[in-house]
């Protein structure tokens, strides 16, 4: 580009010391000639100013258009890096998400097999066995339980990479209907106060919507303040192809630090002596809410409750 702005300098220079003095400098050598040979020479001059304008514009695009063309290849060049990083890349997720499947298939056997065996154990045992020999077989028990649900949503994060779904119109009334069913028990255990404002039908698929607020009613349940009575409201505002769910709780609330990474795979985030849960539930929900065309965030202040919100295609 400086080279470009050189020559156009250099042109618009010369260009206007020959049409300013060129006239003059023929008179004035020329003097002695006739006027139909002065303005012969005049014309000379005219097509010859022409003819280097021309031969300049030439240059000057030509060398643009080479800057042009050299970039253009840098750009195709790099682009198609990207491109082989970006199928690399997904190529690797796959075989990622395949192994997953596979190696949780293949574990789920031994640990359904072990955790049937201990309670069966147990049961046949228990008159038999010291109160501190039964604590420490339940405490293994939980552990087979706890393995058994990160497996089961290993196995379902992975299924749910380069997510299909179904498009079709989903009433969301419907869907909270069967996502309070499914932690009935829960809500009447524990005497939570459930609201939930009429909702809009947004576009995808029933059944995923239903794991999505399925998984983020339950961690508002996991993470509730014992200190007082549970609080969910749900609610949603519309704005042009979009709408926008609230899940609000009062529990016992998330870290500022912590918000940009409760949604990444076996993030657990508690304030006790005990990590509960898996990690999963929120990255599956993040999963599920990017491949339903929508995204997911939260606000939080610790100790007063959060707001997880699900903007949706309606």
């Amino acid at each position: 580009m400086k080279e470009s702005l050189k020559i156009s300098l250099i042109y618009i220079v010369a260009g206007t010391v020959w049409i300013v003095w060129s006239n003059n400098f023929i008179e004035y050598f020329f003097a002695n000639y006739s006027q139909e040979t002065i303005d012969l020479i005049k014309g000379i001059d005219n097509i010859f100013f022409v003819l280097l304008t021309g031969t300049l514009l030439f240059f000057l695009v030509r060398k643009q258009y080479k800057y042009l063309d050299d970039k253009v290849k840098e750009l195709e060049k790099g682009n198609q890096i990207i491109e082989n990083e970006r199928l690399k890349s997904d190529h690797s997720k796959k075989q990622l998400d395949q192994f997953i499947i596979v190696a949780s298939h293949d574990l789920a056997g031994p640990v359904r097999q072990s955790q049937g065996f201990l309670e069966l154990f147990i049961r046949k045992n228990q008159e038999k066995l010291s109160q501190n020999s039964i604590d420490f077989l339940q405490l293994t028990l939980d552990n087979f339980m706890k393995i058994k649900a990160t497996i089961n949503d290993l196995t379902m994060f992975s299924q749910l990479s380069g997510l299909v779904t179904k498009e079709e119109l989903v009433s969301l009334d419907e869907v909270f209907e069967k996502v309070l069913h499914l932690n009935s028990k829960k809500i009447s255990e524990q005497k939570i106060n459930l609201k939930i404002d009429p909702l809009p039908k947004v576009k995808g698929d029933y059944k995923y919507f239903i794991q999505l607020f399925d998984h983020l009613i339950a961690n508002a349940i996991k993470f509730k303040d014992v200190s007082r009575t549970l609080s969910i409201e749900v609610s949603a505002t519309s704005e042009e192809n979009f709408c926008t769910v609230e899940v609000r709780d009062n529990g016992r609330g998330i870290p500022t630090e912590n918000l940009d990474n409760v949604f990444y795979i076996l993030k657990r985030y508690d304030y006790g002596f005990i990590k509960r849960g898996t990690g999963m539930g929120l990255a599956i929900c993040k999963r599920i809410a990017e491949g339903l065309g929508g995204q997911i965030w939260a606000e939080s202040q610790l100790g007063k409750g959060s707001v997880f919100y699900v903007k949706l295609r309606a």
